[in-house]
């Protein structure tokens, strides 16, 4: 499978994601932007230092290459922790504002209640009614919630 099919193989996953799946990939790919941005950074300033000091073209390719590397490692670890959410689906108790962004879900999952730390996608829970059933993928390690359905 050559490069031009994986684009296209992308692509058309993307035109065919449902509203849960594309708010997963828009909270996922802010948070791993924010991951890579001190690496962008450090390209940059080994960019001005090295040309600053005058070193040769190849040693600050090399440099920009070897961070480049270290990136992208770096990125697919991280990346593998946001991709493994856990199915909650129970009514839904109470929503708690405890920060700016950060919320606590209370859901009832069978007989016991569920406590669920947010700060992504908290924001949808507010305008769903108590009592009401929803199914919820959460990532404990990111702490993302995404509602999924609700009745």
């Amino acid at each position: 499978m050559g490069i031009r099919d994986k684009f296209a193989e992308q692509y058309a996953r993307q035109k065919t994601m449902s509203g849960p799946e594309k708010k997963a990939n828009d909270i996922i790919g802010k948070l791993m932007m924010k991951k890579v941005a001190p690496f962008f950074i450090l390209l940059i300033v080994f960019l001005i230092i090295g040309v600053v000091v005058k070193v040769p073209w190849w040693g600050i390719l090399i440099a920009d290459v070897l961070v480049a590397v270290a990136a992208y490692f770096y990125m697919k670890k991280a990346g593998q922790k946001y991709q493994e959410f856990l199915p909650y689906v129970g009514n839904l108790i109470s929503v708690d504002k405890k920060n700016k962004d950060e919320y606590v879900l209370l859901i009832k999952q069978g007989k016991k209640p569920v406590k669920l730390d947010v700060k992504y996608g908290g924001e949808d829970f507010v305008k769903v009614k108590r009592n009401s059933l929803v199914q919820v993928s959460y990532n404990p390690e990111g702490k993302i919630a995404i509602l999924v359905t609700k009745q």
